[in-house]
Parts: structure tokens; sequence; C-alpha cells
């Protein structure tokens, strides 16, 4: 039975598509007869040398080729869509007008003209004789002022001071080895070197810190204070010029090293050499220069 189903669909479908093809062949005919027809009518139409049909003339006169929908005739079933009836009419001429030349001006005399421009000159809103002159014209908007003069270059010069190993510094040492080093301890917490002669009140050359949070000294604690390392960093330009600040950073962290028996480290806290010093020095030097 199954079966008996699917062979009758497959007949049905057969068929549908033979009835399709057969439709479409029919639409392939006509169209080529229609062709046909219109290229016999466009031959027929076509005037022959010498022929002044009256008829072929008039046909011309009224057919119209439109596009792909070919000549378009008044009969045509589209002639009242597509044409359009455009009356013209003659515009009516006066035979005065245009015998009549246009009227030319004279030319005017250099006297005219002269006068003519004084009194032009007089219509001017001038100044009466005797009145102040005129206020110069000012811009409506103000040009900024000269950008001031760019600050010069800085650059912060550290080095650290660690420990032993499984070592700390105490407080109370560092305090003492730091004052014997000319370094004052701040309201800030810091001990500060300042130039020979100065007071806590000018800018110091240099400060020290140590490495445990936030690294300040409180007088109160420093009996209790332990820290593996110490700081001593400077911001140049300074008080003192930047080699003379150097040399005297750099006498003044190793007084304290020796004081405390700790090792003298770059700001990475890796061991100074003498290569890392000549480093710091062409830093210094290039600042100098740049400041000029």
């Amino acid at each position: 039975m199954e079966e008996k189903t699917q062979l009758q669909w497959l007949l049905a479908g057969i068929g549908i598509v033979v009835v399709a093809l057969i439709y479409l062949w029919g639409i392939r005919a006509r169209l080529k007869e229609e062709i046909r027809k219109r290229r016999r009518r466009s031959s027929a139409s076509e005037p022959m040398l010498g022929d002044t049909s009256p008829d072929l003339a008039e046909e011309a006169l009224e057919g119209h080729e439109i596009g792909g929908v070919g000549r378009v005739t008044p009969d045509h079933h589209l002639a009242d869509k597509i044409l359009v009836d455009v009356e013209i009419r003659p515009i009516p001429r006066d035979a005065d007008a245009e015998q009549t030349p246009p009227l030319v001006k004279p030319p005017l005399t250099l006297a005219k003209r002269m006068n003519g421009l004084k009194d032009f000159k007089k219509k001017l809103p001038g100044r009466t004789p005797g009145a102040a002159p005129p206020a110069p014209l000012r811009p409506a908007v103000e040009p900024p002022p000269l950008a001031e003069a760019s600050a010069p270059p800085k650059t912060t010069i550290a080095l650290t001071i660690l420990a032993p190993r499984h070592q700390l510094f105490k407080g109370v040492d560092i305090q003492a080895a730091a004052e014997e080093g000319g370094f004052l301890l701040s309201e800030a917490g810091l001990f500060e070197r300042h130039p020979e002669g100065a007071t806590s009140m000018y800018t110091p050359v240099f400060s020290l810190a140590h490495l445990r949070k936030p690294g300040s000294f409180q007088p109160e604690t420093l009996d209790e204070l332990a820290t593996p390392g110490l700081l001593v960093f400077m911001t140049l330009p300074g008080p003192l010029d930047g080699m003379k600040a150097l040399d005297l950073l750099v006498l003044a962290v190793d007084h304290v090293a020796r004081k405390l028996g700790g090792v003298i480290c770059d700001e990475h806290r890796h061991k100074l050499t003498n290569q890392g010093l000549l480093n710091l020095r062409d830093r210094v030097a290039k600042l100098e220069r740049a400041a000029r």
C-alpha cells in the first residue's frame, strides 16, 4: 500500500513538471512570434528612398518610440498614460518695439564724474572739521599673554643603606650616626642635612628616612624603632650646585653606613659600585647642561 502511494505521488510530481514545461514553452513561442511581428512592422514602417507617401509621414508624426514599449500612436491602449499633448502658441510682439533701438546714455565727462564723486563723499558719515580723530579699533579678543618660561628639569638622586643579613638598625643608633654626620631631625620626622651655616628654615640638601612605613622618625618611639635599612634622597636642582650636592650626599651616606655597619646600595637596593657612582655623576651633569 505504501509503495502504491509513493508511486502515485511520483507520477503526480512528474505530471506537474511536464505541465510547467509545456506552459513555459508556449510562453517562449508567443514571445518569439511577438518579436517577429515587431521586426516586420518596423521594417515595413521605414520609408524607402524617394517614398513620399503621406500615410507614412503622418504615421511618423503621430507615432513615438517609448523605450521597450515600441512605437506608441494615439490609438495605442497606453497613449493616454504615456503621450502628453502640448499646445504651442505664438507670442505676439509689437512691431514698433522691434524697430526702436535701445536708448544709450551718453558717456559722462570727467567734470561730471568729479562732481558726482564730491557729492558721494559729502553723503558719507565723516567727521566734522576740528573734531577729535576717531579712536583706533581694538580687537574684540585680547591676545593671550606670553607663556611663562618652562620650569627647569628636575631629578631625584637616592641611595640606600641596608643592614647586614638577619639584622636591623635600631632607632637610637640611627639618631647618633645621623647627628654625627650633620643631620637634624625635622618636624616632618626626617633627618635633614642643610648647607653649612643654614638653619632648618631653608630647603635641605638631602634627607634621611627609614625603610618601614611610614618612613619617618618620631622622637617618642625612636627607642623602639628597628628597621632593615635607610633611604637618603635629594632633589636637584637644590640649594647647592649639583655636583657639590652629590659629593656631600655620598660622604654623608658613607659616614652613616660605617657607623651602623651597613652596606651602601643604589635606589634599587643593589650594591653601589664605581660604575654606579659614575652613572649618578653623568645624570647630574646632564641635568646641569639641560638647565643652562
